[in-house]
Parts: structure tokens; C-alpha cells; sequence
């Protein structure tokens, strides 16, 4: 996606050009490649540091994912676990309305289901 580049900031600042008689001036070329390779180095400093932190994401994005696979998990396990206790939660709690009868009698020493009167 990126092509490469042709120069670095090394290379510019050691390119040594020919004077001919007709040429640029020596101090004009020099000033304009200085500011070039002041440019090259930003860059590549910046790319340097975005290079790092695209590396820091993607480690981010990794961990985010095996937690997201993780969370996924432990849902389906909870809602298979939460669909299982329901259905077997019905006798579950008819066996407890059961007992819960039974001590009601055992306590207030009823023999039927009607309510008891309290005391005077």
C-alpha cells in the first residue's frame, strides 16, 4: 500500500552535485536540501511513532477480541445454565411449595388447609 521512498534524509544530505558553468549556486542547493532533510527526519520520526502505536493497537484489539470471545462464552454458558434451571426449576419449586405446607401445618398445628384463626 505504501511505496517505498527513493531517499532517505542521509542520503540527501551526502548527494554531492556537479558544477558546470552554467550551474546552481552551490549554497542555494545546500540551504534548500537542508530544509529537505529537516523534513525527511520529521517524517520519519512521525512514522517511527505511528508505526508504535498502530502495533500498541492491534495488541488492543487482540486482547479486546479473546475478551469479547470470553464474555460470549460465559453468556451462552449462563443462558444454557439460567434455560436448564427453569425448566427444572418447575419441580424445584412445586417440591418446596410442598414442604413449606408441610411446615406450615407442623407449626401452627393445622390438619387442613384452612387458615388458622388467631388467638384471643
Amino acid at each position: 500500500m505504501t511505496k517505498e521512498m527513493n531517499l532517505t534524509a542521509q542520503e540527501i544530505f551526502e548527494k554531492e552535485f556537479h558544477v558546470d558553468i552554467k550551474g546552481y549556486a552551490p549554497a542555494e542547493v545546500d540551504e534548500f536540501l537542508d530544509l529537505i532533510i529537516e523534513d525527511y527526519q520529521v517524517y520519519d520520526e512521525k512514522m517511527e511513532e505511528l508505526g508504535q502505536a498502530l502495533s500498541r493497537y492491534e495488541e488492543k484489539i487482540k486482547e479486546l477480541q479473546q475478551e469479547i470471545y470470553t464474555l460470549q462464552s460465559e453468556n451462552q454458558n449462563l443462558n444454557e445454565k439460567v434455560s436448564a434451571d427453569y425448566v427444572n426449576g418447575n419441580t424445584d419449586m412445586i417440591d418446596l411449595l410442598k414442604r413449606i405446607a408441610r411446615l406450615e401445618q407442623v407449626v401452627f398445628h393445622t390438619t387442613n388447609s384452612a387458615p388458622v384463626k388467631p388467638e384471643e
